[in-house]
């Protein structure tokens, strides 16, 4: 049987997945993180739909979500995951380049755990999603949002 995905990575971003997914395997070599270009694509996963059925049961532990993707962005796929009983409780922390406070805030709004800016220094990015492991998979106190870890 297939091993459920700890951290789903939603990037369409080549470049930043692959970071993001290198960092992840030097943060935490146990974690199992799959990437998905696209909001379309993680909803159907996480909702094992239209060709995703076959994945393991159970949800991600966590959704790394890009806030700006063609389609349905960030903010879409939050309200679509918020308006499900089964995934309105899902973390999901918006890892976005932005800093624009109006977005962080109408992500934050649309019911995102927490919202992390991607560094552009590589020491600082693997710094970043070191920082997003410890608190949302190793911390036993991840369950609950801060406000102040909210936003970077």
């Amino acid at each position: 049987m297939r091993r459920i995905v700890d951290i789903l990575v939603v990037d369409d971003s080549e470049e930043d997945a692959l970071l993001t997914l290198d960092a992840l395997r030097n943060a935490a070599p146990d974690v199992a993180a799959l990437r998905l270009i696209d909001g379309e694509q993680a909803l159907q996963y996480i909702c094992a739909t239209h060709g995703y059925a076959g994945r393991p049961p159970g949800l991600p532990k966590l959704v790394l979500l890009d806030m700006h993707m063609p389609g349905m962005d960030g903010v879409a796929v939050l309200q679509a995951l918020r308006a499900r009983p089964d995934t309105r409780d899902l973390p999901v922390v918006l890892w976005s380049s932005s800093s624009n406070q109006l977005l962080i805030e109408q992500g934050l709004a649309a019911g995102a755990s927490a919202y992390h800016a991607k560094p552009t220094a590589l020491d600082a990015y693997r710094a970043e999603i070191e920082t997003i492991v410890q608190r949302w998979l190793h911390d036993a106190s991840a369950a609950e949002v801060e406000p102040s870890k909210r936003s970077a």
